[in-house]
């Protein structure tokens, strides 16, 4: 059975706010400047799905403490949250609860390899029916099969297509290739070995699963419903005894009418010295900073004062050295030229009436701001008595309350202590209940967890079954992938096509007879990397093969979208085969809607792009748009 996924939306949690990317079925494009973080979306996508670390984002450190993922595998729905910079912490796997309306707990997995059958890449390869296989003596992984579904921008040109500069890596590629079509060699015999760890993982859930509903019946709670039952009796009875003991306290024999007017004087007494303390606290500031005024007018004072006094010791002497590095001074013949500074002396009366006249305007002031602090520090010491006499007030009234309290024997204190008996009670039942309601939803958790392994398991006896009868049509398959990669670069307008086909051994592609990395131009690698990635999509969604019917290429125009009429050497580099690329993109978008998802980052896009494509578009210039991803960071 084909099972695919499907990314429904995308969610960084911010301090500010959250920042959201939603997906749709088809051509999802993301469009904006440099540096607006349109990248940083499939990124995240990529670290949400197992990736080991992500980028060091500025902006996304400042602003985003996690990343959530919501994805469809299947007939089911998932919320994935990993921790941004935790690179080691497990993640949370939330499923949708339709019934409820909301994602509820499933699952914990470690960001680890699939050996660990605790990781996330093992949760996912067992939905995708792939648990447990092992190729070249290494278990794989889902990261294994998500690279056929993730073209970055550093691969686009990098002619590794299947990773042949490393032979690991390269065979373990083409596996991956292999058991997307199943045509693996050891595709059978994995299965069944799969088969017998599932059935074993099964039968020992099974017996968890009766030990909890033996437990839950021992305890004469077996079900959500009788929970709610008596949870609702409990909280109905418990609110009727709280009532019950009010009403005991309030006949206390001091509701009186002028126990009651005490109480309400209390209160007012309360907010008028809450009142009274922000007065005090205001005053406080203002006369601080009155003060720092003062303290100005003071320094301006000495500051004038020094110059005053200077005038007079230093006119008396002419000096042959400078006072302060004791260096010749030029001498001037000219006695109205200062032997100092070499500038022309004034009329010493003239200047000293100007500093005596900035003293006494300054020191005018420096009176008049004194004048001022003092009777501000009067208004600060009155509001100082007010709160006192309030707090005064207030104890005295406090004290008065209490004396009435004191003063009265309740003759209904058996009726208190046996309430307050009977409400201790049912809290601790309702506490019982709590804990009980955990094993119930243990046990949902772990019978939904059942049902997934059973699904699990009639899904590879299905397998196993279809695997068994027919035998897989290698030269079939590639024949039908040639055909699709040439059609693609065709729609590409790719210069010169002829002799383009896919290698039915290394899996390759070729175009003009050579292999893709012998044409000599890296935009030529770019259209033939992106036609190859999307011919192995559109034949893996035809059939019950493993892909995951998803493509997200990053920057399609890279290498692309020179002038028309350039050189030898750029004859891919054209406007119109970027054009063409696009068009290309909306026509499978469109026609393949509801079986694929294509999601293209690129810095810009065509006129011709429908609208409701675009679901993402940054732009520093234009106020209608957001200005990146992280949108409001500083």
């Amino acid at each position: 059975m084909k099972i695919s996924m499907r990314l429904l939306k995308l969610t960084l949690l911010g301090s500010r706010k959250n920042y959201v990317v939603e997906f749709k079925a088809g051509l999802n494009y993301i469009s904006g400047h440099t540096s607006t973080g349109k990248t940083s979306v499939l990124e995240m996508i990529d670290y949400a799905l197992g990736s080991k670390e992500h980028k060091s984002y500025i902006e996304i450190g400042q602003s985003c403490s996690a990343v959530e993922l919501e994805l469809a595998i299947g007939s089911e729905q998932f919320l994935f949250r990993r921790k941004l910079f935790s690179f080691t912490e497990p993640m949370v796997i939330e499923q949708w609860d339709s019934e409820k309306g909301k994602y509820s707990f499933y699952t914990r997995c470690d960001v680890d390899a699939p050996s660990n059958p605790n990781s996330l890449s093992a949760f996912l390869l067992e939905k995708f029916n792939l648990a447990d296989v092992t190729i070249i003596q290494d278990r794989f992984s889902f990261r294994d099969l998500f690279k056929y579904s993730y073209l970055k921008q550093t691969e686009i040109d990098n002619e590794d297509i299947m990773r042949e500069s490393d032979w690991v890596r390269n065979a373990k590629r083409k596996a991956t290739f292999e058991i997307i079509f199943n045509l693996f060699d050891a595709t059978l015999d994995n299965y069944k070995k799969t088969l017998k760890n599932k059935e074993d993982e099964y039968k020992n859930l099974e017996i968890r699963l009766q030990g909890i509903k033996d437990f839950l019946i021992t305890a004469e709670l077996s079900d959500m419903q009788e929970y709610v039952k008596q949870a609702n009796a409990l909280r109905t009875d418990i609110e009727r005894l709280k009532g019950e003991l009010s009403a005991v306290k309030q006949d206390k024999g001091i509701n009186t009418d002028f126990a009651n007017s005490l109480r309400q004087r209390i209160i007012a007494m309360k907010e008028q010295l809450s009142i009274i303390a922000g007065e005090k606290a205001d005053q406080h500031d203002y006369l601080n900073r009155l003060r720092l005024l003062k303290n100005q007018y003071d320094s301006e004072i000495e500051k004038r004062q020094m110059a005053k006094d200077g005038y007079f010791v230093f006119s008396q002497y002419e000096f042959a050295f400078c006072p302060n590095c004791l260096r010749p001074i030029a001498q001037h013949n000219a006695q109205e030229i200062c032997c100092l500074c070499g500038s022309s002396r004034s009329d010493s009366s003239s200047e000293l009436l100007v500093i005596e006249k900035e003293i006494k305007q300054i020191k005018r002031k420096l009176n008049e701001i004194l004048k001022f602090i003092e009777s501000e520090d009067k208004k600060l010491d009155n509001i100082s008595v007010r709160e006192r006499q309030s707090k005064q007030a207030l104890s005295e009234a406090e004290q008065e309350l209490q004396h009435l309290y004191a003063d009265y024997d309740n003759p209904r204190l058996e009726q208190i202590e046996l309430l307050n008996y009977e409400i201790g009670n049912r809290m601790r039942l309702q506490y019982e209940l709590e804990q009980k309601l955990k094993m119930i939803e243990e046990l949902e958790g772990i019978e939904k967890y059942l049902k997934d392994k059973g699904s699990t398991l009639e899904n590879l006896k299905t397998m196993i079954r279809d695997l068994s009868k027919v035998t897989p049509d290698k030269e079939t398959l590639i024949r039908g992938i040639t055909t699709r990669f040439t059609k693609i670069l065709e729609a590409f307008s790719y210069p010169k096509l002829s002799n383009s086909y896919v290698d039915d051994k290394t899996y390759l592609p070729y175009v003009r007879g050579n292999k893709y990395n012998d044409i000599g131009s890296l935009a030529g690698v770019s259209l033939i990397t992106m036609a190859y990635y999307l011919a192995v999509l559109l034949e893996g969604i035809t059939d019950d093969y493993h892909h995951l019917n998803i493509l997200m290429i990053d920057s399609p125009r890279k290498n692309l979208g020179a002038k028309a009429n350039a050189d030898t050497d750029e004859e891919f580099k054209d406007e119109k085969i970027f054009d063409a690329i696009i068009k290309l993109f909306t026509q499978i978008g469109k026609e393949y809607e509801d079986r694929l998802q294509l999601i293209v980052v690129n810095n810009g896009y065509p006129d011709f792009l429908p609208a409701d494509c675009v679901v993402a578009e940054f732009d520093t210039e234009r106020d209608n748009l957001p200005n990146g991803l992280i949108d409001d960071a500083v």
